[in-house]
């Protein structure tokens, strides 16, 4: 029983470790409006907060005016995981 103890107590140390390891992310986020527009400031906005927020474990990276997918593309690229977030007005 102190062997499995023991285990378990490792197993969570090292789940742990692995779970904050694969937080540490930078994400791209596609977004169809050109830099100037009002969403993508907001966008970058909302980037900088998570980063601020999360102290630096999670950078978004805006990529306005369709660079990364076409406007059309974004929510099929999230629902697929080729971008971990996007913004598109539906």
């Amino acid at each position: 029983m102190k062997n499995l103890t023991r285990m378990l107590a490792a197993a969570s140390m090292l789940t742990a470790v692995s779970a904050s390891a694969a937080f540490a992310d930078k994400w791209d986020m596609p977004m169809a409006y050109p830099a100037t527009n009002y969403h993508s400031e907001n966008g970058v906005a909302f980037a900088k907060c998570v980063t601020d927020g999360t102290a630096g474990k999670l950078e978004i990276v805006v990529h306005p005016g369709g660079s990364l997918f076409a406007g059309n593309d974004i929510k099929r690229a999230v629902q697929t995981g080729q971008a971990n977030i996007g913004e598109r007005l539906l």
